[in-house]
């Protein structure tokens, strides 16, 4: 059986405190992984905290591509329809292109719709 495997490009904000940033990033990620951990084992190392898909650290916008979140220990429709997803829970369904770093745009989307920003267990 063929393991199922998607080609993500990362595309990392100018001002994200990360040594790729302004650049594109172009990683594989099975089926079965997270983005999150598929980045990181490329040495794209993206921020995060609970990596359960609860706290939002790792937010990120999904500018082409579909993901799965059933993993996710809190994600809102409203999140979704906005394009936002959790790299740390996200797993590719296709090839994808996404924006990375946007913590500060999920709390503010999270604000502006009356949900819950996430809390890390550890904080």
């Amino acid at each position: 059986m063929t393991e199922t495997i998607w080609t993500v490009e990362l595309r990392v904000p100018d001002d994200a405190d990360l040594e790729q940033a302004g650049e594109s990033v172009t990683i594989e990620v099975r089926a079965d992984q997270s983005i999150l951990e598929a980045a990181r084992a490329e040495g794209l190392w993206l921020s995060a905290d609970c990596q359960q898909g609860w706290c939002i650290t790792c937010g990120a916008r999904l500018l082409e591509g579909e993901v799965d979140h059933g993993d996710a220990k809190r994600y809102y429709p409203e999140d979704e329809a906005a394009g936002f997803v959790l790299t740390c829970v996200a797993k590719p369904r296709a090839d994808c292109i996404l924006e990375v770093e946007q913590y500060g745009e999920l709390l503010r989307h999270r604000a502006d719709h009356d949900n819950p920003p996430g809390k890390s267990k550890l904080g």
